[in-house]
């Protein structure tokens, strides 16, 4: 697949995960063989203000390259000032819009997939954007606001005739969240109708799910989210499986190793007292499916020092030996 002249090695790609999808999870998944890493949904109003919390969020590593940012927000002025300053100060390799997130937060400033309601100004946004930057710009959106009002080839459309290169469809609409059925034919519906590469996202849970997806939408990618979250072996395995090469679950030790090293790149990238406290939400992924992991989840959510949680994990690590 290419993004306009970006090559990229991987079918399967990395969503931007709120809270998530930081520069250390980035690199490791990268390192798993993703074809692109996307950072955490920055606010464009945030970025206009010079607010040091949103920028921490976009600080990047060479080594995460082919690299999206995501920009969320609902006026088309901040939108394209907010891409311009993007593009001038970190030079990501994409710029995507974010027209999906259904959360109540960014719904309630009438962005995300509040704009699936409002597709005049969803269109003005992404025209202006395009216009206000030279790198590749791309829109994630969802089939639409609810199961009455399916726009998703309509949004789909709008963005491919305003210049965007690319579209990640999540087959639930916002009223979904996260629940009811991915509806793959709704994807593929989407894919036949428009030129611009398109990327399936939604319940990829197992290197087979992706496997799905391609098949039954005939998508150029995958975008993989919450089943990478302390799983990043899901896109190691998926890369190997779509190449017809077979591949394993992590031992334990692989896990408790990974974990570390990941606790460690947190410490370096955030400090001590918040690479903590973030580590707490990839231990649930990480720490399944085997005896003791329970046990040894409860012990990390609950440490106050970083002394605490790398003994545990070695504590666990030579007991597995």
């Amino acid at each position: 697949m290419k993004i306009r002249a970006i090559d990229i090695k991987s079918q399967v790609i990395l969503a931007p995960m709120a809270g998530y999808s930081d520069l250390p999870f980035r690199l490791i998944c990268k390192e798993m063989g993703a074809g692109i890493v996307y950072s955490e949904f920055v606010s464009s109003e945030g970025l206009i203000r010079g607010s040091e919390k949103t920028e921490f969020y976009l600080v990047t590593d060479e080594k995460e390259r082919p690299l999206g940012i995501q920009i969320f927000g609902h006026d088309p002025v901040s939108m394209s000032e907010s891409a311009r300053y993007v593009e001038d100060k970190f030079h990501p390799d994409i710029i995507d819009i974010n027209f999906g997130c259904s959360v109540r937060k960014v719904v309630k400033k009438n962005a995300g997939s509040a704009l699936l309601k409002d597709l005049s100004l969803l269109e003005n946004i992404i025209k202006q954007v395009v216009r206000a930057v030279s790198t590749p710009v791309t829109g994630k959106i969802r089939l639409g606001w609810d199961h009455d009002h399916y726009v998703g080839l309509e949004v789909a459309k709008i963005l491919e005739d305003n210049g965007a290169e690319a579209i990640t469809v999540h087959g639930r609409t916002a009223s979904d969240g996260f629940g009811n059925t991915v509806k793959r034919d709704f994807i593929k519906t989407i894919k036949e109708n428009v030129r611009i590469p398109v990327i399936g996202n939604g319940d990829i849970i197992t290197p087979f799910d992706a496997e799905k997806m391609l098949n039954e939408t005939g998508c150029d990618a995958v975008m993989i989210g919450r089943g990478a979250i302390g799983n990043p072996w899901l896109i190691q395995n998926t890369c190997r499986h779509l190449k017809g090469l077979s591949f394993s679950e992590p031992k334990i030790e692989e896990k408790i190793d990974l974990c570390v090293q990941h606790l460690q790149m947190e410490i370096e990238h955030r400090g001590e007292e918040f690479a903590n406290k973030i580590m707490r939400k990839f231990y649930g992924g990480y720490f399944k499916g085997f005896e003791g992991a329970s046990r040894l989840r409860h012990a990390l959510v609950t440490t106050k020092t970083i002394a605490e949680s790398l003994a545990i994990l070695k504590g666990f690590r030579n007991h597995c030996n």
